[in-house]
């Protein structure tokens, strides 16, 4: 399968985020047995958590091929985030399949606020057998009173919202279960035992003890007594993304694994040229792009409303044997190594085994494929003509609905809504410049723009009052129309609208004239909108450089309260501004009301992670754009002619060789000598 350009992106971005968030922590956070709350409130952020949830609940709307091939990216960093976050999904699909909508706006509503939902069906007695459930559901009234224990749940203790299978009918087995919405605040929940698990240690495993658990007649999914049938429905889809999983585990052991062998050398040779590893090496790369194949296939039918229960199935099996397979054959390419804790491989091999085991072992899928198998190839004529036709659609099938284009809209928690502006700027990446061997220049070409960094931390203080106030960010750039990159990244992590000042007639202005031109840029979008913005943010080398005037000089044009070089703000419950400056005495404390123009002062700061929605709105939206017809400033207050300060002329200063090249017959004399001319220099 080719994915199509919007979920190369996704893919991206995960990767990225995996590659510099979940890697390089999760030893960490394993060695010391700590659950990884920071790490996962990052995820939450981009949204890896509501992956699932469709666009009219608020969600990404992303489709099943999207969700299991991020799963996979997600399961290559680590098997217990990946489980703590796609459990959501295995939580809501039977939401999907049976729920009212008025009930899977509770569902998604309340999962979004508490993070974190968990399916409970597993018991003590009732593993692989559903069953034998023994939790039971009575009526009461309005209500069911539901009373039982479920064991080895995945986000057990952390969960704000379950799904949970109950007997509404003891005599009837499977026949007489149904399922229900359980909040985790209704008395009568809590949490039992927390597993110790060999692997998967970065997710928490629990008992969930529901003891005369009230719950309303309204939080029963679809009809009683047929819980067994959306269960089930449920684990065909959850079991192409366990198998996504298993190729997540492949594939970084495929990395990790050929990494090694190219360094290690054994006999004046890396052990990468021996041909049985490279056999082992080969056969793992070979099983992980069959097995990714595999639930891609099965979540295409998904996505189609076609049947897809048997290829579910060969997905699991196929993808988490695969997971096992290459762990333990990784193990055994890095030798010893492999077998220390110092590497990753053993842990990986910890990891993979878990997933032949859970939603349906790998024994169970097997039975699944040959009672599929069974119904296919029947001496029924009928049921084999049937068997022989294209699949039809299914309507039950739960499918992701296509992608809102409109900006998400944070619900305001407290106070005023905000509306700000951030005045930002476009600038070369610098850590992709590159200088020519030859003239010793810098080489800009093909050099991707970014946000300047030090405005990322303005827009960064916008985006946190905006998640307090739900409030609303606009950000404001001025430059040639390339400056519209800059302004898709302030989209892209939750900015609402973008203006780019772009006219030729603009060139050349110094800070007087630009901070001219954006104020009347702000004067203009104020009237346009009917509302003044009550706060200005510009970084301290916002737009115009490294001088940090702009935005003092906007303040006096608007006439507006400035705090300068603020290191951070607060709202407070008053509504004014708490700002905080560095003194040469520690820090300083200033209060300000709106509307109000602040600069800040912090050092590079990395923009936040985007979330999909927001990514996805980014890419589509439209960068508005403001010309000399909209931002009315006289020819001599703009340009050069509005400039007193010009540039006269711009050179290379020619490349001088300098230092000198200190040898020792060892470290210590090279080191001696080194202190020896320092101190001659009467620099020491």
């Amino acid at each position: 399968m080719i994915f199509n350009e919007e979920t190369q992106e996704l893919l991206s971005l995960v990767r990225e985020f995996v590659d510099k968030e979940i890697i390089p922590t999760v030893g960490e956070y394993e060695k010391r047995d700590e659950f990884p709350v920071e790490l996962l409130d990052k995820a939450c952020a981009m949204g890896l958590n509501q992956l699932c949830i469709p666009a009219e609940y608020g969600g990404p709307g992303l489709s099943n091929v999207q969700v299991f091939a991020i799963a996979e990216q997600i399961a290559r960093g680590d098997i217990g985030v990946g489980t703590t976050l796609i459990a959501n999904a295995l939580a809501s699909y039977p939401v999907l399949i049976a729920g009212t909508d008025a009930q899977k706006k509770l569902w998604f509503d309340t999962m979004v606020e508490k993070k974190f939902a968990a399916f409970c069906l597993t018991e003590p007695n009732a593993g692989s057998d559903a069953g034998g459930v023994q939790t039971t559901a009575v009526e009461d009234g309005d209500c069911y009173v539901i009373n039982g224990t479920k064991s080895f749940i995945s986000n057990g203790p952390i969960a704000g919202i379950y799904t949970v299978l109950a007997s509404t009918r003891k005599t009837a087995g499977i026949m007489g279960l149904s399922a229900f919405i359980v909040e985790r605040d209704r008395p009568g929940v809590s949490i039992g035992k927390e597993e110790d698990k060999m692997g998967m240690r970065l997710s928490c495993t629990s008992e969930v003890i529901f003891d005369n658990v009230r719950i309303p007649k309204d939080h029963l999914l679809g009809k009683k007594n047929r819980g067994f049938k959306y269960i089930m429905e449920t684990l065909d889809h959850s079991r192409a993304g366990v198998g996504a999983f298993g190729v997540g585990i492949g594939q970084r052991v495929v990395e990790e694994a050929t990494k090694y062998a190219k360094q290690r050398k054994q006999f004046g040779q890396p052990v990468a040229n021996f041909q049985a590893v490279e056999i082992m090496l080969a056969d793992m790369e070979i099983q992980v792009q069959a097995a990714r194949q595999m639930y891609l296939h099965a979540a295409e039918l998904m996505d189609e409303g076609l049947p897809f229960t048997m290829e579910a199935a060969i997905a699991k099996t196929f993808g988490t044997d695969t997971g096992m397979k290459c762990a333990v054959d990784g193990v055994q390419v890095m030798g010893g190594y492999g077998y220390m804790k110092d590497y990753p491989m053993e842990k990986l091999m910890r990891d993979a085994k878990i997933l032949q085991i859970y939603e349906g072992t790998n024994q169970i899928q097997r039975s699944v494929i040959a009672g599929q198998l069974k119904k296919k190839y029947t001496d029924d004529p009928k049921a084999a003509k049937k068997a022989a036709l294209p699949a039809a659609k299914k309507t039950e099938a739960p499918k992701t609905a296509a992608p809102v284009a409109e900006a998400p809209k944070a619900a305001p928690v407290s106070g005023k809504a905000l509306n700000i502006l951030v005045c930002v700027k476009q600038v070369p990446d610098t850590t992709q410049i590159k200088i020519d061997p030859v003239k010793h220049t810098l080489i800009r070409e093909g050099v991707p723009a970014i946000v300047n960094t030090f405005d990322t931390y303005a827009l960064e203080v916008a985006l946190r009052l905006k998640d307090q106030t739900g409030g609303k960010v606009t950000v404001v750039s001025m430059g040639i129309p390339k400056a519209k990159d800059a302004l898709r990244e302030c989209l892209a992590v939750g900015a609402d609208e973008a203006y780019l000042i772009t006219d030729r007639v603009f060139g050349g202005s110094d800070t007087l004239a630009t901070s001219k031109i954006i104020s009347t840029a702000i004067q203009a979008l104020e009237k346009k909108n009917e509302r003044a913005f009550d706060i200005i943010l510009c970084g301290k080398q916002a737009i115009d450089g490294d001088t940090g005037q702009v935005g003092p000089e906007i303040s006096q044009h608007l006439d507006r309260a400035l705090v300068s070089y603020a290191v951070g703000v607060e709202l407070q419950e008053d509504g004014t501004l708490k700002c905080k400056r560095e003194s040469d005495e520690g820090y300083d404390f200033y209060a300000v009301s709106a509307p109000c123009v602040i600069t800040v002062n912090k050092t590079p700061f990395d923009l936040r992670y985007p979330s999909f929605k927001t990514q996805r709105f980014a890419k589509n939206a439209e960068i508005y754009e403001l010309t000399s017809a909209e931002v009315v400033v006289a020819p001599e207050e703009r340009g050069l002619a509005g400039s007193p300060t010009k540039v006269v002329k711009t050179y290379t200063p020619t490349h001088e060789k300098n230092g000198m090249k200190i040898e020792g017959l060892d470290g210590k004399a090279a080191a001696d000598k080194l202190v020896g001319l320092l101190s001659d220099a009467k620099l020491l």
